[in-house]
């Protein structure tokens, strides 16, 4: 039984999260007196030494500057709005810092210093109402599309008229992918760790494999339609203690063909800086459309539509996505993405390769209802109403291998017809071999098979070994 304790360290994780930044800006408030007096020892020197202050007080900035994005995502999560605009606050000051023109730096690190030490912790300072919120979320666990969103992002999205491969790597029922392929022509595949949930999604899904989609066995660059919805918030996993939006993205995206549309539903404070790198480096024409309604008050859900090229650097194309996500007051609506924006290109390769981490006994039942192997296999096979000639004369081995397996059993029809039947007998011989030196004599004892064919003639019976 899990204890309240060891939930809270399941579910809580952007507590812990938090807890990291607060330790880093304390670490960098505390280094950033020494790096800029560095500087200031250094200036003008032409020692070596003078450029690499410069370095380290720059790296230094470039961290904490990095750092802040994904705090205000971290906030969000954990509801505290105002902290979360706080910190935006905040992170908008700190762009604006003169960090070389400035040589005192104690008011600079003595705020640093009062903004960490008010950040929530797991230990200590927690609000009980905002934790109680995150569990509840957590322990939900799936998070099913609403089908009218799912309605509104097919609407962008013009399909092919030659048939496409869709996958959702955790199709929980399939009643998302079912209603984007509703129409269309597609092969859907689905891959849902809960057994409950996966037989259920085999009812509206064409290929569903069981267990978890990182051990899944699935041909690369064969699909034309990615659409994922991954767990999040909380949730233990394989990977331990980690975020899965992440791990999702990065080993669907390899079975998207270059050209391929995906659609990613994730909340919006999961959009963190290294996912917006992964969209960034492996995606184009990228939209960014938040749900409405309830759906949005209760999960903060956006949607982000890309089309995937070869892999390319996009650093600052993925800063600049990442601080777009901050402030999910203004990112447009789903009702706001433009009709038939995305054209999916036609298959190039087949699926070849779909199996999920654990055997689906349901689906091999499915395949070969619809296989007509399995027809061929019962049909009644009359082999002694066909003439069957060898291609060469049999040996005499051979004929008594046709004759133990009795197929030459039966009414031989010829000038002299008679009746024929095969059987083995066992013959046991015993062997005397030569003594050994102490006079020894060895025996073995020899059991061998005899074929023996009884011949019934108009003349009588006749026994032939």
């Amino acid at each position: 039984m899990t204890t309240s304790n060891e939930q809270q360290q399941q579910t809580a994780f952007c507590l812990k999260e938090i807890e990291n930044s607060k330790t880093l800006i304390l670490t960098l408030a505390s280094q950033f007196p020494k790096l800029r007096a560095s500087v200031e020892k250094y200036k003008g020197t032409g020692l070596k030494r003078e450029y690499d202050s410069l370095i380290d007080l720059q790296k230094a900035v470039k961290r904490l500057l990095e750092e802040f994005p994904a705090l205000v995502l971290q906030l969000n999560e954990y509801g505290d709005e105002e902290l979360s605009k706080t910190t935006e606050r905040l992170y908008g000051v700190l762009k604006k810092f003169n960090y070389l023109g400035t040589t005192d730096y104690s008011k600079f690190c003595m705020a640093l210093e009062s903004f960490a030490n008010g950040l929530p912790t797991a230990d200590h300072n927690i609000n009980t109402a905002k934790l109680a919120h995150l569990m509840n979320r957590a322990r939900m666990g799936y998070f099913p599309t609403d089908l009218s969103h799912v309605k509104m992002l097919k609407d962008a999205i013009v399909f092919p008229d030659e048939p496409v491969n869709l996958l959702d790597p955790c199709c929980g029922e399939g009643l998302a992918l079912q209603a984007f392929a509703k129409g269309e022509q597609s092969r859907t595949y689905g891959i849902e760790i809960d057994e409950v949930r996966g037989e259920e999604a085999q009812r509206r899904i064409q290929r569903v494999g069981y267990g978890s989609f990182f051990h899944s066995r699935i041909s690369l660059n064969a699909f034309q339609g990615l659409w994922l919805n991954p767990p999040y918030l909380s949730v233990p996993s394989e990977h331990g203690n980690k975020r899965l939006e992440k791990a999702f993205l990065a080993d669907s995206i390899r079975h998207l063909q270059v050209g391929g549309i995906m659609i990613y539903i994730i909340p919006y404070y999961r959009a963190t800086p290294d996912v917006c790198r992964v969209l960034c480096e492996n995606f184009t024409d990228l939209r960014v459309h938040k749900f409405i309604g309830k759906e949005f008050e209760r999960f903060k859900q956006i949607a982000i539509i890309g089309r995937k090229i070869e892999r390319r650097e996009a650093e600052k194309m993925a800063k600049k996505l990442s601080e777009y996500m901050l402030d999910a007051d203004k990112l447009p609506l789903i009702t706001d993405l433009p009709k038939e924006c995305y054209e999916m290109p036609a298959a190039t390769k087949t699926v070849e390769l779909f199996k999920g981490a654990v055997f689906n006994v349901n689906e091999l039942a499915d395949q070969l209802k619809k296989s007509p192997s399995i027809e061929r296999l019962f049909e009644e096979r009359t082999l002694d109403n066909r003439e069957r000639r060898p291609l060469l004369p049999l040996n005499l081995s051979q004929v008594g291998l046709v004759g133990a397996s009795g197929m030459m059993n039966g009414l031989v029809e010829c000038e002299t017809p008679h009746i024929i039947k095969g059987r083995i007998v066992k013959e046991k011989k015993t062997k005397i071999g030569i003594e050994d030196d102490k006079g020894k004599t060895a025996v073995r004892e020899i059991t061998s098979n005899r074929l023996i064919f009884n011949v019934l003639t108009p003349t009588g019976l006749k026994s032939l070994g």
